[in-house]
Protein backbone atom coordinates (compact mmCIF):
# COMPACT_ATOMS: atom_id res chain seq x y z
CA UNK A 1 0.00 0.00 0.00
CA UNK A 2 1.71 3.40 -0.89
CA UNK A 3 1.91 6.16 1.49
CA UNK A 4 -0.64 8.01 -0.61
CA UNK A 5 -3.34 5.45 -0.45
CA UNK A 6 -2.56 5.18 3.81
CA UNK A 7 -2.85 9.16 4.17
CA UNK A 8 -6.24 9.02 2.23
CA UNK A 9 -7.40 6.06 4.19
CA UNK A 10 -6.41 8.24 7.20
CA UNK A 11 -8.40 11.06 6.49
CA UNK A 12 -11.39 9.12 5.32
CA UNK A 13 -11.71 7.35 8.24
CA UNK A 14 -10.39 8.99 10.72
CA UNK A 15 -7.35 6.57 12.23
CA UNK A 16 -4.58 4.29 10.84
CA UNK A 17 -5.67 1.30 12.93
CA UNK A 18 -7.28 0.20 9.24
CA UNK A 19 -4.01 -0.81 8.19
CA UNK A 20 -3.13 -4.00 10.19
CA UNK A 21 -0.77 -6.92 10.17
CA UNK A 22 -3.72 -9.33 10.88
CA UNK A 23 -5.59 -8.30 7.42
CA UNK A 24 -5.47 -9.53 4.14
CA UNK A 25 -5.43 -7.55 1.60
CA UNK A 26 -8.97 -8.27 -0.79
CA UNK A 27 -8.84 -9.11 -4.70
CA UNK A 28 -11.42 -6.35 -6.55
CA UNK A 29 -13.66 -8.96 -7.13
CA UNK A 30 -13.57 -11.51 -3.70
CA UNK A 31 -16.76 -11.09 -1.33
CA UNK A 32 -16.86 -11.73 2.36
CA UNK A 33 -17.87 -15.40 2.99
CA UNK A 34 -19.83 -14.45 6.39
CA UNK A 35 -23.51 -15.32 6.43
CA UNK A 36 -25.23 -12.66 7.44
CA UNK A 37 -27.16 -14.52 9.87
CA UNK A 38 -23.91 -15.73 12.09
CA UNK A 39 -22.09 -12.72 12.40
CA UNK A 40 -23.33 -10.36 15.94
CA UNK A 41 -22.36 -7.18 15.59
CA UNK A 42 -21.91 -5.45 18.86
CA UNK A 43 -21.01 -1.28 19.93
CA UNK A 44 -19.47 0.60 22.67
CA UNK A 45 -18.20 3.44 23.55
CA UNK A 46 -14.95 4.11 24.41
CA UNK A 47 -12.48 1.33 25.16
CA UNK A 48 -9.79 2.84 22.30
CA UNK A 49 -6.27 1.91 23.17
CA UNK A 50 -5.26 4.06 26.37
CA UNK A 51 -8.57 4.86 27.12
CA UNK A 52 -11.23 2.45 29.11
CA UNK A 53 -15.15 1.76 28.26
CA UNK A 54 -17.40 4.53 29.54
CA UNK A 55 -21.10 5.76 28.92
CA UNK A 56 -20.30 9.55 30.53
CA UNK A 57 -18.61 12.27 28.40
CA UNK A 58 -18.25 15.80 29.39
CA UNK A 59 -19.55 18.52 26.93
CA UNK A 60 -16.50 18.89 23.82
CA UNK A 61 -14.90 15.43 24.66
CA UNK A 62 -14.10 12.89 21.82
CA UNK A 63 -16.66 9.83 21.85
CA UNK A 64 -14.54 6.66 20.28
CA UNK A 65 -17.03 3.62 19.07
CA UNK A 66 -16.01 0.02 18.98
CA UNK A 67 -16.79 -2.34 16.88
CA UNK A 68 -16.87 -6.14 17.88
CA UNK A 69 -17.88 -9.13 15.48
CA UNK A 70 -18.74 -12.14 16.67
CA UNK A 71 -18.88 -15.31 14.23
CA UNK A 72 -21.53 -17.75 15.85
CA UNK A 73 -21.19 -20.65 13.56
CA UNK A 74 -18.77 -23.24 13.78
CA UNK A 75 -16.21 -22.57 11.12
CA UNK A 76 -13.89 -19.49 10.68
CA UNK A 77 -15.30 -16.36 8.78
CA UNK A 78 -13.82 -13.77 6.50
CA UNK A 79 -15.41 -10.20 6.91
CA UNK A 80 -13.91 -7.35 5.41
CA UNK A 81 -13.01 -3.84 7.14
CA UNK A 82 -12.79 -1.34 4.10
CA UNK A 83 -13.31 1.68 6.96
CA UNK A 84 -15.80 3.01 8.85
CA UNK A 85 -16.73 5.93 6.24
CA UNK A 86 -17.82 3.14 4.03
CA UNK A 87 -19.01 0.66 5.97
CA UNK A 88 -21.01 2.11 8.95
CA UNK A 89 -24.03 4.61 9.50
CA UNK A 90 -24.53 5.20 12.75
CA UNK A 91 -28.00 6.84 14.28
CA UNK A 92 -27.75 9.08 16.83
CA UNK A 93 -30.81 10.28 19.16
CA UNK A 94 -30.16 12.98 21.97
CA UNK A 95 -33.72 12.52 24.26
CA UNK A 96 -35.26 10.70 21.79
CA UNK A 97 -34.75 12.99 18.77
CA UNK A 98 -32.44 12.26 15.58
CA UNK A 99 -28.98 14.29 15.33
CA UNK A 100 -27.63 14.81 11.69
CA UNK A 101 -24.51 14.13 10.80
CA UNK A 102 -22.28 17.09 10.70
CA UNK A 103 -22.42 18.95 7.14
CA UNK A 104 -19.05 17.38 6.02
CA UNK A 105 -19.45 13.81 6.89
CA UNK A 106 -22.69 13.85 5.33
CA UNK A 107 -20.71 15.47 2.02
CA UNK A 108 -17.70 12.54 1.95
CA UNK A 109 -20.47 10.26 2.07
CA UNK A 110 -22.92 10.67 -0.37
CA UNK A 111 -19.78 12.05 -2.61
CA UNK A 112 -18.19 8.32 -1.46
CA UNK A 113 -21.42 6.36 -3.03
CA UNK A 114 -21.71 8.21 -6.02
CA UNK A 115 -17.84 7.81 -7.03
CA UNK A 116 -16.83 4.42 -5.12
CA UNK A 117 -14.13 5.73 -3.84
CA UNK A 118 -13.79 1.91 -1.99
CA UNK A 119 -13.44 0.13 -5.14
CA UNK A 120 -11.28 2.50 -6.79
CA UNK A 121 -8.93 2.94 -4.04
CA UNK A 122 -8.60 -0.67 -3.10
CA UNK A 123 -8.38 -0.15 0.65
CA UNK A 124 -10.82 -3.50 1.62
CA UNK A 125 -8.92 -5.94 3.60
CA UNK A 126 -10.42 -9.11 5.14
CA UNK A 127 -10.45 -10.34 9.13
CA UNK A 128 -10.68 -13.53 10.43
CA UNK A 129 -13.40 -14.02 12.64
CA UNK A 130 -13.21 -17.27 14.87
CA UNK A 131 -16.10 -19.52 15.97
CA UNK A 132 -17.39 -17.84 19.32
CA UNK A 133 -14.43 -15.65 19.93
CA UNK A 134 -15.35 -11.72 19.76
CA UNK A 135 -13.03 -9.22 17.68
CA UNK A 136 -12.56 -5.76 17.76
CA UNK A 137 -12.70 -5.02 13.93
CA UNK A 138 -12.85 -1.54 14.27
CA UNK A 139 -13.24 1.94 15.65
CA UNK A 140 -14.55 5.57 15.10
CA UNK A 141 -14.87 8.41 16.42
CA UNK A 142 -18.63 9.35 16.83
CA UNK A 143 -17.96 12.85 18.01
CA UNK A 144 -14.44 14.68 17.46
CA UNK A 145 -12.44 16.11 20.68
CA UNK A 146 -12.51 19.95 21.14
CA UNK A 147 -9.10 20.05 21.09
CA UNK A 148 -8.51 17.44 17.47
CA UNK A 149 -6.80 18.55 14.94
CA UNK A 150 -8.92 16.26 12.40
CA UNK A 151 -12.83 16.70 11.62
CA UNK A 152 -13.49 13.17 11.75
CA UNK A 153 -16.35 12.70 13.35
CA UNK A 154 -20.20 11.67 12.30
CA UNK A 155 -21.60 14.40 14.78
CA UNK A 156 -20.59 18.17 15.58
CA UNK A 157 -20.10 18.13 19.77
CA UNK A 158 -22.56 17.33 21.49
CA UNK A 159 -23.98 19.68 24.06
CA UNK A 160 -25.35 17.76 27.23
CA UNK A 161 -28.18 15.32 26.97
CA UNK A 162 -29.10 11.74 26.80
CA UNK A 163 -28.21 10.10 24.20
CA UNK A 164 -28.90 6.20 22.13
CA UNK A 165 -26.96 4.95 19.63
CA UNK A 166 -27.24 2.05 17.22
CA UNK A 167 -25.25 1.24 14.22
CA UNK A 168 -25.59 -0.06 10.84
CA UNK A 169 -22.22 -2.25 9.32
CA UNK A 170 -21.72 -3.37 6.18
CA UNK A 171 -19.86 -7.31 6.08
CA UNK A 172 -19.09 -6.66 2.56
CA UNK A 173 -16.28 -3.87 1.68
CA UNK A 174 -17.95 -0.95 -0.33
CA UNK A 175 -21.52 -1.90 -0.91
CA UNK A 176 -24.03 -4.33 0.18
CA UNK A 177 -26.32 -4.60 3.38
CA UNK A 178 -26.49 -2.78 6.57
CA UNK A 179 -26.86 -5.28 9.20
CA UNK A 180 -27.70 -3.14 12.60
CA UNK A 181 -25.87 -3.77 15.98
CA UNK A 182 -27.54 -3.40 19.05
CA UNK A 183 -28.17 -0.33 21.02
CA UNK A 184 -26.18 1.45 23.87
CA UNK A 185 -27.18 4.60 25.89
CA UNK A 186 -24.65 7.57 26.81
CA UNK A 187 -24.32 10.97 28.66
CA UNK A 188 -22.98 14.21 27.89
CA UNK A 189 -22.58 16.07 31.21
CA UNK A 190 -21.35 19.93 31.35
Amino acid sequence: MSIATLILMIMLTGSAHAVRSDCIPLQPTQQSKAASGQIRITITTGGVPNRPATNTYRVGESIPLVITMTNTGSEPVYVCESGTFYQDRPQLLRNGQPVAYASYRQSMVQAAEKEQTCKQDNLPQQMLLRPNEPTVVDWFNLVEGATSLYDDGWYEPLPAGKYTLTNQRRLNCCDGALLETNTINFVVVP
